[in-house]
């Protein structure tokens, strides 16, 4: 007669569901933060979402703090044990806040990139303009239809709409007969540009911060 060996229904414990969720939300952003800047440059996404990179930071600092701390932390030994396993979880929520970031970067520079190449129309549209009229436009409504078929977006969720100034307004700040600005924050706590001038002739430093050529755009990083 052939024996019958018990099926185990062994379930994880309380204290292994918990771990795991513990390590997962350490290595978070890792995930969050690359997703989050693709949804910010990319064509769907919502503009709420410039406020996520910069609260990712926060956990970090309190984990960065609590790894500072440690050494007077793990001196009594009946909670050394745990305070390892902590130790442990902020250096991955750490290192994946810094990896994550640096991912976040990377996508979001190429977006500038790419930026700078859909904009070509545009900005062709407005020197076509200043050639046939003698003056660059009053705003961009007056390229339509001669010169375009509709005003371009930029193509960025979170970043719409270019912002066009011409005359006064805009050799005031820059010494150009125009410019185009679109206005680019993120993190929540700044006011970084993306910027056009005609006459190309961006300083390093400047407009709140310093700037970074990207084709014949700058990126200013307030």
């Amino acid at each position: 007669m052939t024996e019958v060996l018990p099926t185990s229904t062994e379930q994880p414990s309380p204290k292994t569901n918990h771990d795991i969720r513990s390590w997962l939300w350490a290595a978070s952003p890792l995930l969050i933060g690359p997703l989050a800047e693709y949804l910010i440059v990319g064509p769907v996404g919502t503009r709420w979402l410039i406020m996520l990179p910069g609260l990712l930071v926060f956990p970090a600092l309190l984990a960065l703090v609590y790894l500072l701390a440690s050494p007077v932390l793990l001196i009594p030994r009946h909670s050394r044990s745990p305070r390892l396993r902590h130790c442990g979880l902020c250096l991955i929520l750490l290192g994946c806040t810094i990896a994550g970031l640096r991912l976040a970067g990377n996508i979001r520079s190429a977006a500038f990139h790419k930026l700078a190449q859909r904009s070509t129309a545009l900005v062709s549209a407005i020197k076509n303009y200043e050639r046939s009229h003698g003056a660059p436009p009053p705003d961009l409504d007056a390229l339509v239809p001669e010169f375009l078929a509709a005003i371009p977006g930029t193509g960025m969720a979170a970043y719409p709409d270019y912002n066009y100034a011409a005359g006064d307004k805009a050799k005031r700040h820059t010494q150009n007969p125009w410019h185009l600005v679109v206005y680019t924050p993120t993190g929540g706590i700044n006011f970084d540009e993306f910027l056009y001038f005609p006459l190309q002739n961006y300083p390093q430093k400047g407009y709140g911060g310093w700037l970074q050529r990207i084709n014949d755009w700058a990126y200013v990083h307030e």
